[in-house]
């Protein structure tokens, strides 16, 4: 197997709606001879008040119970023979997304999109900033 990467952005919290991303990945790989890295983004609260008031412990039991539950997750799937990693990062998704891709140089990130609302002119805020901003290309996939 090659070494092209294409990152997989999940959300845990929504595995179900998600499951789409991780099938579109798996076809892709398939037919570029790639790899997947599956990605959870734990969003930072950084630059909020209530930041200061949490535990570092706490912190970093959360950053451990996400890795187990994203291993998990990856462990429902039929990879078909494509390889698969998991990361789980921390920080504003669509930046710690696009700076996971390119330092893996992955050739894709798929990404879903929320429900259409025209608030979100019918892309979720993350997956139109990743498009927007991202070096290489990105598949932006519908719920099922």
């Amino acid at each position: 197997m090659a070494n092209v990467k294409i990152i997989a952005a999940v959300d845990l919290h929504h595995r179900e709606a998600d499951a789409c991303v991780v099938r579109e990945a798996i076809m892709l790989a398939q037919s570029h001879d790639a790899g997947v890295e599956l990605v959870f983004v734990i969003p930072d609260q950084q630059n909020t008040y209530v930041q200061a008031y949490i535990p570092d412990d706490m912190r970093d039991q959360v950053e451990t119970d996400a890795r187990k539950d994203l291993a998990d997750y990856a462990a429902g799937f039929d990879w078909k023979s494509v390889s698969c990693t998991t990361e789980v990062l921390r920080g504003v998704v669509y930046e710690k997304l696009i700076e996971h891709a390119d330092k893996l140089s992955a050739r894709f990130i798929v990404i879903g999109a929320n429900r259409p609302s025209v608030k979100d002119l019918f892309i979720g805020p993350n997956a139109a900033r990743v498009s927007r901003f991202a070096s290489c290309c990105v598949l932006v996939v519908r719920p099922e």
